[in-house]
């Protein structure tokens, strides 16, 4: 077996970054379903037209036999990927889609035990993706890119595809629908609701230009305060407390300087968005407009249609009030120069007795480690989770961490 150093990685910034897409994939379900009962029937063929236009299928057979679920108000589960590589139009236009997703999430939503459960799936962890498995080993979050990259005629919706294959082929739960967050466009967001306000944690200057600490279209963020400088030039600052939509996206973009890295970026974009909920909810006539809802699906693709986003707001409203949190318990590795996140059979088994159980299935044994097939060669190169980790492979591990009230 070949020589791998292993670390102790953060497991906690995927998953709070997960759980800040979750929670805007839900806001934005029933901002949809609130618009279009407020509107009417007046508003609803634009509405449908603007939402439609955020629909990419998969190509997956299981697809199409999933669409009597929500008319049935029966438990469905998503597939939450996050991305932040930026829109010209949207996702379905004129977008370079090739690139990794950020996090990923497993959401399911059950009407009749009235809750929402959202468990983070590390987006590091080693896996043969479906279609690729002569490219093993790869990280989780490259199998949308997998396909993107290989087939220039491939829709946004093929790419996530093969990431719900191989999710499905290593977990044994079905994923029904999917949800892509393009996290650049919450600053869209922020412009249609007339600019908002936050306390930054830190002390930071950012530049759009640059992405560093120095340059042009340049903000200085301050600890505490709500007040920050902008300066176009670089050099002269004017003072402002509410942001608009380009100081919101530079407020939860920096990375470099903060010292909590990746998980400091992330909880700037969560205080980022619970500013966006909190001002939804104190003047919730703000968005019931057009322009909002064209805004908000210019940023999110799905394989839902109106009909089904509209259906799902309203025979699915209550199950939003209880929302759980749960995260993967992996341990962090370095292997041939890059860090992945392995997870044991217990740990799986954990994730696919949750995941069935918030479904109203049958439990089931969880399946294999890599999904796909892997030769004996590679095996010996790399080594199961479970010899690797046996401390992590126990029945202590058949329990998912809860994130509940962080």
């Amino acid at each position: 077996m070949a020589d791998k150093a292993t670390h102790r990685m953060d497991k906690y910034a995927s998953s709070k970054h997960s759980r800040l897409l979750g929670k805007y994939v839900i806001l934005f379900i029933l901002l949809i379903a609130i618009t279009g009962s407020i509107l009417g029937s007046v508003y609803l063929h634009n509405i449908q037209h603007s939402v439609n236009r955020s629909y990419s299928s998969t190509g997956l057979h299981s697809e199409g036999k999933v669409s009597h679920l929500i008319e049935s108000k029966k438990p469905i589960s998503f597939l939450v990927l996050g991305t932040d590589i930026g829109t010209d139009g949207g996702f379905g236009t004129n977008r370079n889609r090739v690139g990794l997703t950020d996090s990923m999430m497993v959401v399911t939503i059950n009407p009749q035990q009235k809750i929402t459960t959202l468990i983070s799936i590390p987006r590091d962890i080693m896996t043969s993706i479906s279609g690729f498995e002569n490219t093993f080993p790869q990280k989780l979050n490259a199998a949308y890119a997998f396909r993107e990259a290989s087939d220039k005629n491939s829709s946004l919706g093929d790419g996530v595809g093969t990431a719900i294959s191989t999710l499905q082929k290593m977990f044994n739960f079905p994923i029904n629908y999917y949800a892509m967050v393009n996290m650049s466009g919450l600053g869209d967001v922020v412009d249609q609701l007339g600019g908002i306000s936050v306390n930054s944690p830190l002390t930071f200057a950012f530049s759009q230009e640059t992405a560093h600490a120095t340059g042009k279209d340049l903000y200085q963020f301050y600890k505490g305060s709500t007040e920050f400088k902008y300066a176009a030039d670089g050099e002269s600052f004017s003072t402002y407390s509410k942001m608009n939509g380009q100081a919101a996206l530079a407020f939860s973009r920096m990375r470099y300087q903060d010292p909590n890295g990746d998980y400091g970026r992330t909880e700037r974009q969560r205080i980022l968005l619970n500013a966006i909920i909190k001002k939804i909810k104190s003047n919730p006539t703000k968005i019931l407009n057009l322009k909002f809802i064209n805004t908000t699906t210019k940023n999110i693709a799905s394989d839902l249609s109106a009909k089904d986003i509209i259906a799902l707001g309203s025979n699915y409203m209550s199950a939003s009030k209880n929302i759980v949190s749960y995260t993967v318990q992996g341990e962090g590795e370095m292997y041939d120069g890059l860090s992945y996140q392995r997870v044991t059979t217990a740990q799986r088994q954990a994730i696919t007795n949750k995941v069935r159980a918030s479904l109203n299935l049958k439990s089931a044994t969880t399946g294999s480690e890599f999904g796909s097939d892997v030769t004996q060669d590679e095996l010996d190169q790399v080594g199961t989770a479970d010899e690797l980790y046996p401390d992590n492979n126990t029945s202590q591990n058949l329990k998912l961490q809860s994130e509940n009230g962080n």
